[in-house]
């Protein structure tokens, strides 16, 4: 068995809401909103822990980010 990264093993256990083709869903700051939760409004996928730190930015599906400073690609394999 393949040992995994301590981000590889969250990314197991911890199943998101819903998938998305977003910019932020490759970066490594996104916390995704996780399957089952009931708080977050339906187009929120999850928030940003790097944009405007202690008060973290709602990531929305819908808003078109096209570049972004705080931008960090999650690491794979």
């Amino acid at each position: 068995m393949a040992e995994l990264t301590p981000e590889e093993f969250l990314d197991t256990v911890l199943v998101p809401e819903k998938q998305s083709d977003h910019i932020c869903w490759n970066c490594r700051g996104l916390k995704p909103v996780l399957k089952g939760s009931k708080f977050p409004p339906a187009d929120i996928i999850g928030w940003c822990m790097k944009v405007h730190w202690p008060h973290y930015w709602c990531v929305a599906d819908f808003n078109v980010v096209k570049k972004c400073y705080a931008f960090e690609a999650k690491k794979k394999g």
